[in-house]
């Protein structure tokens, strides 16, 4: 009886290190990701979108507009990746606002067609004439850079006045980012619960604002397909903006090059929809290639496939995670 209490006390000590052995190197394993994640997604992604629009900013400068509309096409990605996996908020809440200064895609009802109008008409100053931050958007560089002639000298001089303000709140962004990159990690737990629920937020306004608005298939324009609600329709860049947005979730869950998220849910959960999550992802982004010249007529697989993303992230993934969150907590709570 003594010997079986002996071999009971080893197998239960030995349980109970197997156990702490694995949260531990779920623990290590979380650590890598997150910080993988945010080395090459978060920070690459806003060190591009400065990069992009000082290029942009030089070539508007010596008024080239196929080159400016070029490297418009470029700040378009990049920004779009920046703001798919936009976490700067939470980190620091005088950020939380900063991509609605940038981008009002979707924010408030205001014709700034009108208003950035009457700016390039008027005699005052551009600070002064583009009083609103609306009119400062990256929505209002469209507009400028696409309806106006940037070799006017009057255009050129508020085309450069958006420029220098976006461009602003995106170094704000990519040295805020770089000076919290050891905050994001001191908590893990916080650290996961941000970045996945940014990532599921900006999964549902995937399908459903940039894709659902303009097939006909959301809820607010069930059956009313309209071109003109794409993101980018004056500019023709709507399409290119979603490729941006699914290839910044391939990066985060399905990149061959490093540990991603994918591979730590697929290490924590043991789930097979990570794999329908990878495949949908590869399947959207083929799907949004066969879009041509911003026509979203045939469009309406897309919006199922990029469904599924959301679905399966939010509903799946999110229920098995909460079933693991001893672990996921990554903490040893």
């Amino acid at each position: 009886m003594k010997i079986f209490k002996i071999v009971l006390t080893i197998l239960c000590l030995t349980s109970i290190s197997f156990a702490n052995e694995k949260v531990e190197n779920i623990d290590i394993k979380n650590k890598e990701m997150l910080n993988t994640i945010y080395e090459q997604v978060i920070l690459k992604d806003s060190q591009k979108a400065v990069e992009d629009i000082k290029a942009l900013e030089k070539e508007v400068t010596n008024s080239k507009t196929e080159e400016a509309k070029q490297e418009f096409k470029n700040l378009v990605k990049s920004w779009k990746s920046v703001q798919s996996t936009y976490i700067l908020g939470e980190l620091n809440e005088d950020y939380i606002d900063t991509p609605r200064l940038i981008d009002i895609y979707h924010h408030g009802n205001e014709d700034i067609k009108v208003q950035l109008d009457r700016a390039i008409e008027s005699k005052d100053a551009p600070k002064i004439a583009l009083f609103k931050n609306s009119l400062k958007s990256i929505n209002a560089l469209e507009y400028v850079l696409h309806t106006k002639d940037i070799k006017d000298k009057r255009v050129n001089e508020i085309t450069l006045t958006i420029i220098k303000r976006i461009k602003s709140h995106l170094e704000d962004i990519n040295n805020e980012y770089k000076a919290l990159h050891k905050t994001f990690l001191s908590d893990l737990k916080k650290a996961n619960g941000i970045l996945i629920n940014k990532l599921i937020q900006n999964t549902y306004k995937l399908k459903e604002w940039r894709i659902g608005d303009v097939v006909g298939l959301s809820k607010k324009y069930k059956d009313n397909f309209d071109n003109k609600r794409g993101e980018y329709f004056i500019s023709k860049n709507s399409s290119l903006a979603i490729d941006s947005i699914l290839n910044t979730y391939k990066n985060v869950f399905n990149n061959k090059a490093y540990y991603d998220y994918g591979n730590y849910l697929v290490d924590l959960t043991h789930n097979e929809q990570v794999d329908v999550l990878r495949n949908s992802i590869t399947k959207a982004i083929s799907l949004n290639e066969k879009i041509k010249n911003d026509d979203f007529k045939d469009a309406k697989e897309l919006y199922e496939v990029t469904n599924t993303i959301h679905v399966v992230l939010f509903l799946d993934l999110i229920e098995e995670l909460s079933i693991n969150a001893k672990i996921i907590d990554a903490d040893g709570d």
